[in-house]
């Protein structure tokens, strides 16, 4: 079988679905970055079928990197692999371009029937993907003002936001009161709350 790229930023969860793909599926090559930027020259180098990938990953997030791999290998198949809620980023990975998306959480014969299923050619998501509840005002965010949500619900600062973001303070500063305005919160605690009660971050 082909070439296999797996990102995801933890060593140990890249080693344990390296080690099931090699042992169940038969995978021959599987390739592995722990960032984005890193996951998008692999794609180039080695063209492989298949991107498994988390969406909570540095440099360039999963949400942002997947068009990049797209472009990087147009006929490159993904299934995006994520502790992120199913029912939120589901759907944004699909609009994405992506083929799949599997919990983290599932047991590992369930990722790997996801895997089996986006390398047979079909996409594969959760039920309740297609419909997602809209209620929250999450669907109003891109996938950028996602990104420094979550930055700023794990107590990041501005500035260390955009040093890893590569923005400007003040870019960082006019996604923080946009988000709010979209989300009808008016303080740094609300945004915490809100991303820790829709699990935005673990």
């Amino acid at each position: 079988m082909s070439t296999i790229l797996v990102i995801d930023d933890h060593p140990a969860f890249r080693l344990v679905i390296k080690m099931q793909l090699m042992q169940l599926l038969g995978v021959e090559e599987v390739i592995e970055a722990d960032n984005g930027q890193t996951a998008v020259e692999l794609a180039r180098q080695h063209t492989p079928v298949l991107a498994i990938l988390d969406l909570d990953i540095p440099r360039i997030s999963g949400l942002d990197v997947i068009p990049r791999l797209k472009l990087a290998h147009p006929s490159m198949r993904m299934l995006v692999l994520s502790g992120q809620d199913p029912v939120i980023f589901a759907p944004r990975a699909m609009r994405s371009g992506v083929q799949g998306f599997v919990a983290k959480s599932q047991e590992m014969k369930e990722i790997m029937r996801g895997v089996e299923a986006v390398l047979a050619g079909y996409d594969c998501f959760p039920a309740e993907t297609a419909n997602s509840a809209k209620e929250n005002g999450l669907h109003t965010l891109s996938a950028r003002e996602v990104e420094v949500l979550q930055h700023l619900a794990r107590g990041v600062s501005n500035r260390d936001i955009a040093s890893r973001l590569f923005l400007s303070d003040k870019t960082v500063s006019t996604y923080k009161s946009r988000i709010q305005e979209k989300l009808g919160l008016s303080s740094l605690a609300a945004l915490i709350e809100f991303a820790t009660l829709h699990r935005l971050i673990d």
